[in-house]
């Protein structure tokens, strides 16, 4: 590249706009390039030599108006860890070499993370990077990070979640909120993370506009996601959106969170805004930030970026509230089911995998570029399904807590137990009452064993109901050979092991006094 293509010379306390919108001084000791990302550039700075550093800066400005927030981070932290590793005020071959001496084949993808930041340096011609640094780099071939070992594993922690544990997520958050435990935020920033497998800076830069309806040529409605694209190193704030199906049951209450925003934000802003302000709003928002807005001018403007959106991280913070306050548990661990946005989007691309779908469905489902990191998931293609037979199934009971009801001893001991149209029953015979005064359409009894208003009576004949649904699941698989199908009650097997077992304990705490 020619000296007349460079960035040119930045003064001191001159301003410089980041490839997502926000202005940042490069004399500053940390840029912040967007919502979510504070670079700690000067920590860089302190270690090189002076003329080494002014370089330095040059080339990430570069990257930070060009490239994404994200990406620069990433290559100022390993940058940062470089320098840290190897005691080292610039960038020699030796250097490098001491380097990469360090590195293990685990992590030697450290090196390649800002080898291309090297050769832009080099490009560019500031100071500090020879020609034979870059002869060197050339003449490696170096490890790329490890992609999907979680997934192949089956990492019961932190990879991809099973269809019980899906299940128990999203029956989980709907019961919270019922019960009023978390909001109509955390709801619908639950279920849409499930649902769709997206990143969390996705979900964070969606607006109310996002949230379609629309009908086809026999006039059926169908239901629409118009998410950003995320991870796309020099797409702009909402520059580049893909269409997601989702179902009627999501855009409700995709909707009533519209609702809520719209409430909520007039009401920190002290007016009331115009249509077209309104679906320009976070569906998402940080309502703190909206305290600085003091006109639907400034509004507009402030929007250009992302600062009034929930920040990514938080939406972590909800997703683990979720799971806590749910008390959801894992089958396979015992525990608090460890919840993080991106084990949904390890699930959804398993599940994908699992139904057959190729390389390029599933990049497209999970929003990749390309579909080098979409092959984790053909390749060593997991199985959670497992046979679950009686004694299985009694003994995963106690660790999925998929009953969410109440234990009563008799009918009358129920809410509504004098009510006879509140009878559960299961071959002509009552095992429970329900509790709720709505309407349900459910397919009574298999729902009923994983809902909160459920209230199974001691002396009801739950091992019936428990015979069926295993009869039934060995029916399916016999009947279609797809384990995914004859799982679909698993859950509900659970649960009503679950009911045998309370009620088994009920028996001798009442037999002993």
């Amino acid at each position: 590249m020619k000296n007349n293509d460079k960035n040119q010379i930045v003064l001191s306390g001159e301003q410089i706009v980041s490839n997502a919108g926000y202005l940042f001084c490069p004399d500053d000791e940390y840029w912040q390039l967007d919502k979510n990302t504070n670079v700690p550039v000067s920590s860089v700075c302190s270690l090189l030599e002076k003329s080494i550093a002014k370089s330095y800066v040059k080339v990430l400005i570069y990257y930070a108006s060009n490239l994404s927030a994200a990406y620069t981070y990433n290559i100022n932290a390993k940058f940062l860890h470089m320098l840290r590793t190897t005691c080292s005020s610039d960038i020699t071959e030796s250097v490098l070499i001491n380097y990469r001496s360090t590195l293990t084949s685990d992590t030697e993808w450290y090196l390649g993370a800002f080898r291309a930041f090297l050769r832009r340096w080099h490009d560019l011609e500031y100071d500090g990077i020879s020609d034979g640094v870059i002869d060197l780099l050339d003449g490696w071939i170096l490890k790329g990070c490890i992609k999907g070992d979680l997934i192949k594993r089956l990492d019961p922690v932190n990879g991809p979640l099973t269809d019980i544990e899906l299940q128990a997520f999203n029956e989980g958050a709907v019961q919270a909120y019922e019960r009023d435990a978390i909001t109509i935020t955390d709801l619908a920033l639950g279920l849409v993370i499930s649902n769709t497998g997206r990143r969390p800076i996705q979900i964070s830069h969606l607006r109310i506009k996002d949230v379609l309806k629309g009908s086809n040529k026999k006039s059926e409605p169908f239901y629409l996601l118009n998410i950003p694209r995320g991870k796309q190193r020099a797409t702009k704030f909402r520059g580049k959106f893909k269409q997601f199906a989702i179902t009627q049951e999501l855009w409700t209450i995709l909707n009533a969170q519209a609702m809520h925003v719209i409430q909520s934000i007039e009401s920190v802003l002290g007016f009331m805004l115009q249509e077209m302000d309104r679906v320009e709003l976070p569906l998402f928002p940080d309502l703190s930030e909206f305290s600085n807005v003091h006109s639907p001018r400034q509004l507009r403007d402030t929007l250009k970026i992302d600062l009034l959106h929930i920040q990514s991280s938080k939406i972590k913070e909800r997703c683990k509230y979720i799971a806590g306050v749910a008390g959801i548990h894992s089958e396979r661990t015992g525990q608090l089911l460890n919840i993080n946005p991106y084990r949904f989007r390890y699930t959804t691309g398993t599940r994908a995998a699992r139904e057959g779908f190729g390389e390029m469905v599933i990049a497209e489902l999970l929003d990749h570029s390309d579909t080098q990191n979409a092959g984790v998931y053909i390749k060593n293609i997991p199985e959670h399904v497992e046979k679950l037979d009686q004694a299985v199934g009694h003994y995963l009971a106690p660790y999925a807590q998929a009953f969410a009801g109440v234990l009563v001893d008799t009918e009358l001991d129920a809410n509504r137990g004098n009510d006879l149209t509140s009878r559960i029953r299961v071959d002509g015979e009552g095992i429970g009452t329900c509790g709720s005064y709505g309407f349900c359409g459910a397919n009574v009894p298999i729902p009923c064993y994983t809902c909160m208003h459920f209230q199974p009576w001691l002396d009801g004949p739950h091992e019936i109901a428990y015979e069926e649904l295993i009869s039934e699941r060995e029916r399916l698989f016999e009947l279609t050979g797809d384990k995914q199908i004859a799982a679909v009650n698993d859950r509900s097997i659970l649960a009503v092991a679950d009911v045998i077992q309370r009620c088994a304990i009920r028996r001798v705490e009442l037999a002993n006094g």
